[in-house]
């Protein structure tokens, strides 16, 4: 198993120090998946419009893996008036 960083951007930059032990491949993903889908819950709760990186990268600090998830929440309201 390798130490694997997730670092986070949703408007500040947070490097992760620790990492962890993972295999790579398809285990490396899903915890990234699994990870990026968390962060942007919490953050979706807080706001309507939102983007969230999350880069993976090796203890050589090569990127292995960059999620980007995307989340605009529209009120009903507001997407009439723009169609209007």
């Amino acid at each position: 198993m390798a130490r694997y960083f997730f670092d986070i951007h949703d408007g500040v930059e947070i490097r992760d120090v620790i990492g962890r032990e993972l295999e790579n491949g398809a285990i490396l993903r899903a915890e990234a998946l699994q990870v990026a889908t968390a962060l942007l819950k919490a953050e979706a709760d807080e706001c309507k419009d939102t983007t969230l990186v999350l880069s993976v990268r090796d203890l050589t600090g090569a990127m292995k893996l960059k999620v980007r998830l995307v989340c605009q929440v529209e009120e009903p309201s507001e997407y009439l008036q723009r169609l209007g």
